[in-house]
């Protein structure tokens, strides 16, 4: 439908409305009439998981929250079965750590019986017994 608004032509193009018809109705002046209501497209509700005060919950439709808790579910036993280990403890990590560097003064202590320097390899070995005493 064109328009006008002072002096300005636009193209009036109304939403169309779908109506349902009510439980109200009547008669008036011998003509019947009726209330209708427009129908009403529900709006799906976001999920979302939210916290209060530390203690989760999730908003939104119970079917869609149970589907959402589902797929992070699927995802998270996906990720742990590519990864197929677990994580290392701080004990695993200590442990690690004293390997290496246990090998690393294998390893200079083995050069420095290659050249021959007396003194180094005096204090390569002191090293290595206080290694062993905290180790």
């Amino acid at each position: 439908m064109k328009l006008t608004y002072r002096g300005v032509d636009y193209e009036h193009n109304p939403l169309a409305v779908e109506m349902t018809p009510g439980e109200i109705g009547g008669k008036y002046r011998g003509a019947s009439w009726q209330r209708y209501y427009p129908r009403h497209i529900p709006v799906p509700q976001p999920v979302a998981e939210l916290k209060y005060r530390g203690v989760p919950y999730c908003i939104g439709d119970p079917l869609d929250v149970e589907v959402m808790r589902q797929r992070k579910q699927y995802s998270a036993n996906a990720t742990a079965a590519t990864h197929g280990r677990r994580e290392p403890s701080s004990q695993d990590l200590a442990n690690t750590h004293l390997v290496h560097i246990r090998h690393n003064l294998e390893h200079r202590l083995q050069v420095a019986k290659e050249k021959g320097d007396q003194n180094l390899i005096r204090l390569l070995e002191d090293e290595a017994r206080q290694l062993m005493v905290s180790g």
